[in-house]
Protein backbone atom coordinates (compact mmCIF):
# COMPACT_ATOMS: atom_id res chain seq x y z
CA UNK A 1 0.00 0.00 0.00
CA UNK A 2 1.61 3.39 -0.94
CA UNK A 3 1.20 6.33 1.28
CA UNK A 4 -1.41 8.10 -0.56
CA UNK A 5 -3.51 5.82 0.35
CA UNK A 6 -2.47 5.22 3.78
CA UNK A 7 -3.26 8.91 4.00
CA UNK A 8 -6.49 8.37 2.37
CA UNK A 9 -7.48 5.83 5.14
CA UNK A 10 -6.08 7.70 7.81
CA UNK A 11 -8.22 10.61 7.12
CA UNK A 12 -11.74 8.04 6.54
CA UNK A 13 -10.65 7.17 9.87
CA UNK A 14 -10.73 10.56 11.31
CA UNK A 15 -13.17 11.63 9.62
CA UNK A 16 -15.62 8.61 12.10
CA UNK A 17 -13.93 9.68 14.84
CA UNK A 18 -14.92 13.58 14.53
CA UNK A 19 -18.44 12.81 13.26
CA UNK A 20 -18.90 10.72 16.18
CA UNK A 21 -17.30 13.19 18.62
CA UNK A 22 -19.40 16.19 17.05
CA UNK A 23 -22.10 14.61 17.50
CA UNK A 24 -22.10 13.42 20.85
CA UNK A 25 -20.92 16.73 21.94
CA UNK A 26 -23.99 17.94 21.13
CA UNK A 27 -25.86 15.58 23.20
CA UNK A 28 -23.68 16.16 26.03
CA UNK A 29 -24.01 19.76 25.82
CA UNK A 30 -27.84 20.20 25.37
CA UNK A 31 -28.20 18.16 28.78
CA UNK A 32 -26.29 20.39 30.27
CA UNK A 33 -28.14 22.96 29.59
CA UNK A 34 -31.99 21.15 29.27
CA UNK A 35 -31.20 18.70 31.63
CA UNK A 36 -32.97 16.27 29.41
CA UNK A 37 -31.19 13.49 27.25
CA UNK A 38 -31.56 13.51 23.58
CA UNK A 39 -32.34 10.29 23.03
CA UNK A 40 -33.52 10.47 19.23
CA UNK A 41 -30.32 12.22 18.16
CA UNK A 42 -28.36 9.44 19.90
CA UNK A 43 -30.87 6.77 18.24
CA UNK A 44 -30.56 8.53 14.86
CA UNK A 45 -27.02 9.67 14.79
CA UNK A 46 -24.69 8.12 16.48
CA UNK A 47 -25.64 4.28 16.50
CA UNK A 48 -25.47 4.45 12.67
CA UNK A 49 -21.74 5.90 13.30
CA UNK A 50 -20.78 3.25 15.47
CA UNK A 51 -22.35 0.68 13.30
CA UNK A 52 -19.88 1.89 10.24
CA UNK A 53 -17.26 1.97 12.62
CA UNK A 54 -17.46 -1.25 13.94
CA UNK A 55 -17.24 -2.80 10.65
CA UNK A 56 -14.38 -0.55 9.38
CA UNK A 57 -11.29 -2.84 8.17
CA UNK A 58 -8.82 -0.46 10.14
CA UNK A 59 -10.50 -0.74 13.22
CA UNK A 60 -7.22 -0.80 15.04
CA UNK A 61 -6.49 2.68 13.58
CA UNK A 62 -10.17 3.83 14.84
CA UNK A 63 -9.37 2.77 18.62
CA UNK A 64 -6.00 4.45 18.36
CA UNK A 65 -7.62 8.11 17.20
CA UNK A 66 -10.20 7.11 20.01
CA UNK A 67 -7.76 6.99 23.21
CA UNK A 68 -6.08 10.32 22.92
CA UNK A 69 -6.63 12.92 25.42
CA UNK A 70 -8.28 15.84 24.08
CA UNK A 71 -12.06 16.14 24.29
CA UNK A 72 -11.17 12.71 26.42
CA UNK A 73 -14.95 12.65 27.59
CA UNK A 74 -16.34 12.25 24.80
CA UNK A 75 -13.83 10.24 23.18
CA UNK A 76 -14.28 7.72 25.89
CA UNK A 77 -17.93 7.87 25.30
CA UNK A 78 -17.44 6.64 21.77
CA UNK A 79 -15.03 3.83 22.48
CA UNK A 80 -17.14 2.67 24.97
CA UNK A 81 -19.89 2.57 22.79
CA UNK A 82 -17.58 0.96 20.05
CA UNK A 83 -16.29 -1.75 21.89
CA UNK A 84 -19.05 -2.85 23.61
CA UNK A 85 -20.78 -3.11 19.93
CA UNK A 86 -18.07 -5.66 18.96
CA UNK A 87 -18.09 -7.34 22.31
CA UNK A 88 -22.34 -7.08 21.53
CA UNK A 89 -21.82 -8.91 18.12
CA UNK A 90 -18.99 -11.35 19.12
CA UNK A 91 -21.44 -12.96 21.97
CA UNK A 92 -24.42 -13.12 19.61
CA UNK A 93 -26.28 -10.30 20.14
CA UNK A 94 -29.52 -9.40 18.28
CA UNK A 95 -29.80 -5.99 16.63
CA UNK A 96 -31.75 -4.68 18.45
CA UNK A 97 -30.06 -6.05 21.62
CA UNK A 98 -27.16 -3.89 20.30
CA UNK A 99 -28.86 -0.88 19.76
CA UNK A 100 -30.01 -0.77 23.36
CA UNK A 101 -26.29 -2.27 24.41
CA UNK A 102 -24.12 0.50 22.31
CA UNK A 103 -27.21 3.39 22.99
CA UNK A 104 -26.19 2.59 26.86
CA UNK A 105 -22.60 2.31 26.40
CA UNK A 106 -22.68 6.00 24.83
CA UNK A 107 -25.03 7.42 27.76
CA UNK A 108 -23.11 5.16 30.59
CA UNK A 109 -21.18 8.51 32.12
CA UNK A 110 -23.65 10.61 31.39
CA UNK A 111 -24.32 11.49 35.23
CA UNK A 112 -20.62 12.87 34.68
CA UNK A 113 -22.45 16.40 33.45
CA UNK A 114 -23.43 16.93 36.94
CA UNK A 115 -20.19 16.58 38.53
CA UNK A 116 -18.08 19.45 38.85
CA UNK A 117 -15.44 19.72 36.06
CA UNK A 118 -12.65 20.39 38.49
CA UNK A 119 -12.99 17.37 39.81
CA UNK A 120 -13.38 15.47 36.18
CA UNK A 121 -10.38 17.47 34.69
CA UNK A 122 -7.85 17.16 38.00
CA UNK A 123 -4.72 16.39 37.07
CA UNK A 124 -3.36 15.01 40.44
CA UNK A 125 -5.15 12.12 42.57
CA UNK A 126 -8.77 12.96 43.61
CA UNK A 127 -8.81 12.87 47.83
CA UNK A 128 -11.36 10.28 49.20
CA UNK A 129 -13.89 13.48 49.56
CA UNK A 130 -13.25 14.09 45.60
CA UNK A 131 -13.77 10.35 45.02
CA UNK A 132 -16.86 9.75 46.94
CA UNK A 133 -17.94 12.84 45.08
CA UNK A 134 -17.12 11.65 41.48
CA UNK A 135 -18.45 8.03 42.40
CA UNK A 136 -22.54 9.75 43.05
CA UNK A 137 -22.05 10.50 38.41
CA UNK A 138 -23.33 6.20 38.79
CA UNK A 139 -26.67 7.18 40.58
CA UNK A 140 -27.32 10.63 38.57
CA UNK A 141 -26.82 8.84 35.22
CA UNK A 142 -29.34 5.96 36.36
CA UNK A 143 -31.88 8.57 37.35
CA UNK A 144 -31.55 10.62 33.92
CA UNK A 145 -31.92 7.79 32.39
CA UNK A 146 -34.42 6.28 33.98
CA UNK A 147 -36.36 9.62 33.81
CA UNK A 148 -36.30 9.84 29.89
CA UNK A 149 -39.09 8.33 27.53
CA UNK A 150 -37.56 5.88 25.19
CA UNK A 151 -34.65 4.25 27.45
CA UNK A 152 -35.51 1.29 29.27
CA UNK A 153 -34.76 -0.01 32.11
CA UNK A 154 -31.65 -2.15 31.42
CA UNK A 155 -29.74 1.26 29.87
CA UNK A 156 -30.47 3.10 33.72
CA UNK A 157 -28.87 0.33 35.05
CA UNK A 158 -25.71 0.13 33.15
CA UNK A 159 -25.06 3.83 34.00
CA UNK A 160 -25.90 2.30 37.63
CA UNK A 161 -23.69 -0.84 37.61
CA UNK A 162 -20.87 -0.20 35.42
CA UNK A 163 -18.20 0.22 38.20
CA UNK A 164 -19.37 -2.50 39.79
CA UNK A 165 -17.36 -5.56 39.55
CA UNK A 166 -17.65 -9.69 40.10
CA UNK A 167 -15.74 -10.29 42.78
CA UNK A 168 -18.30 -7.59 44.74
CA UNK A 169 -15.18 -4.91 44.88
CA UNK A 170 -17.02 -2.39 42.87
CA UNK A 171 -19.37 0.69 43.22
CA UNK A 172 -21.97 2.04 44.44
CA UNK A 173 -23.66 -0.83 45.77
CA UNK A 174 -20.56 -3.76 46.05
CA UNK A 175 -22.33 -5.76 43.62
CA UNK A 176 -21.29 -9.55 42.49
CA UNK A 177 -21.62 -11.88 39.81
CA UNK A 178 -25.31 -12.42 39.34
CA UNK A 179 -27.01 -9.66 40.64
CA UNK A 180 -25.17 -7.49 38.05
CA UNK A 181 -27.12 -7.12 34.23
CA UNK A 182 -25.34 -8.84 31.46
CA UNK A 183 -24.92 -5.45 29.94
CA UNK A 184 -23.29 -3.90 32.40
CA UNK A 185 -20.78 -6.49 32.83
CA UNK A 186 -20.11 -6.08 28.68
CA UNK A 187 -19.74 -2.05 28.93
CA UNK A 188 -17.53 -2.33 32.48
CA UNK A 189 -14.73 -4.32 30.21
CA UNK A 190 -15.09 -1.60 27.44
CA UNK A 191 -14.54 0.97 30.32
CA UNK A 192 -11.75 -0.52 31.51
CA UNK A 193 -10.05 -1.48 28.48
CA UNK A 194 -10.29 2.15 26.91
CA UNK A 195 -9.78 4.09 29.71
CA UNK A 196 -6.29 2.17 30.26
CA UNK A 197 -5.29 2.46 27.19
CA UNK A 198 -6.35 6.04 26.54
CA UNK A 199 -3.80 9.19 27.60
CA UNK A 200 -5.85 11.59 30.56
CA UNK A 201 -4.18 14.67 32.32
CA UNK A 202 -3.02 12.26 35.29
CA UNK A 203 -1.88 8.85 33.82
CA UNK A 204 0.27 7.91 30.96
CA UNK A 205 -1.21 5.38 28.18
CA UNK A 206 -0.71 1.84 29.41
CA UNK A 207 0.95 -0.12 26.50
CA UNK A 208 -1.51 -1.80 24.17
CA UNK A 209 -0.48 -5.23 24.79
CA UNK A 210 -0.14 -4.80 28.97
CA UNK A 211 -3.74 -4.20 28.73
CA UNK A 212 -4.77 -7.48 27.11
CA UNK A 213 -2.51 -9.14 29.49
CA UNK A 214 -4.12 -7.21 32.62
CA UNK A 215 -7.28 -8.08 31.51
CA UNK A 216 -6.76 -11.34 30.86
CA UNK A 217 -5.37 -12.02 34.47
CA UNK A 218 -8.66 -10.11 35.63
CA UNK A 219 -10.81 -12.64 33.74
CA UNK A 220 -11.48 -14.36 36.94
CA UNK A 221 -11.60 -11.81 38.96
CA UNK A 222 -13.17 -8.36 38.99
CA UNK A 223 -13.93 -8.72 35.03
CA UNK A 224 -16.81 -11.07 33.77
CA UNK A 225 -14.93 -14.68 32.69
CA UNK A 226 -16.65 -15.71 29.47
CA UNK A 227 -17.26 -12.17 27.84
CA UNK A 228 -13.79 -10.71 28.88
CA UNK A 229 -12.27 -13.76 26.57
CA UNK A 230 -14.76 -13.07 23.88
CA UNK A 231 -13.08 -9.63 24.12
CA UNK A 232 -9.70 -10.52 23.80
CA UNK A 233 -10.57 -13.04 21.07
CA UNK A 234 -11.71 -10.42 18.77
CA UNK A 235 -9.22 -7.94 19.49
CA UNK A 236 -5.82 -10.27 19.10
CA UNK A 237 -7.81 -11.50 15.90
CA UNK A 238 -7.20 -7.93 14.73
CA UNK A 239 -3.76 -7.86 15.85
CA UNK A 240 -2.97 -11.13 12.99
CA UNK A 241 -0.60 -10.26 10.61
CA UNK A 242 0.74 -7.52 13.00
CA UNK A 243 5.14 -7.27 13.85
CA UNK A 244 5.80 -7.66 17.04
CA UNK A 245 8.99 -7.46 19.14
CA UNK A 246 9.59 -10.39 22.38
CA UNK A 247 10.88 -10.03 25.82
CA UNK A 248 14.23 -11.48 24.10
CA UNK A 249 14.35 -8.63 21.67
CA UNK A 250 13.65 -11.29 18.48
CA UNK A 251 11.06 -9.49 16.12
CA UNK A 252 7.92 -11.67 14.67
CA UNK A 253 4.67 -11.22 13.32
CA UNK A 254 1.16 -12.61 15.08
CA UNK A 255 0.06 -15.64 12.94
CA UNK A 256 -2.45 -17.23 14.81
CA UNK A 257 -5.02 -16.88 17.85
CA UNK A 258 -5.25 -19.79 20.80
CA UNK A 259 -9.38 -19.28 21.10
CA UNK A 260 -8.54 -20.61 24.63
CA UNK A 261 -5.50 -18.42 25.58
CA UNK A 262 -6.19 -15.52 22.93
CA UNK A 263 -3.10 -13.05 24.84
CA UNK A 264 -0.71 -15.72 23.89
CA UNK A 265 -0.87 -16.02 19.98
CA UNK A 266 1.13 -18.25 17.70
CA UNK A 267 4.42 -16.21 16.50
CA UNK A 268 6.15 -16.22 13.25
CA UNK A 269 10.02 -15.42 14.01
CA UNK A 270 11.97 -15.74 11.07
CA UNK A 271 10.17 -18.64 9.39
CA UNK A 272 9.98 -20.53 12.88
CA UNK A 273 7.14 -20.88 15.05
CA UNK A 274 6.90 -20.04 18.58
CA UNK A 275 3.59 -20.81 20.35
CA UNK A 276 3.82 -18.52 23.59
CA UNK A 277 1.07 -20.39 24.95
CA UNK A 278 3.92 -23.31 25.70
CA UNK A 279 7.17 -21.55 25.59
CA UNK A 280 7.02 -19.75 29.02
CA UNK A 281 10.87 -18.53 27.73
CA UNK A 282 10.05 -15.73 26.28
CA UNK A 283 6.77 -13.66 25.69
CA UNK A 284 5.22 -11.27 23.61
CA UNK A 285 6.42 -7.59 24.62
CA UNK A 286 5.23 -4.93 22.16
CA UNK A 287 3.43 -4.32 19.25
CA UNK A 288 5.01 -2.55 16.19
Amino acid sequence: MDGHDDNYEQASVRQFVNSAIKEIKIAFEKVKVTDQLPFENIREKMIPIINDMSRHPDLDHILTQLKRQDENTYRHSIGVALISNIIGKVKGLCPQEIQELTSAAFLHDIGKVKIPDEIIHKPGKLTNEEFALIQNHTIYGYEMISQTPGLSHRQALVALQHHEREDGSGYPFGLRGNDIDPYSKIIAIADVFHAMISKRSYKKTVPFYKVLQDMSMNAYGTLEPSTTLCFLRRIMEMLIGHDVVLSNGCEGKIVMVNPNNPVYPLVEVNGKYIDLSKDLSVSLDRLV
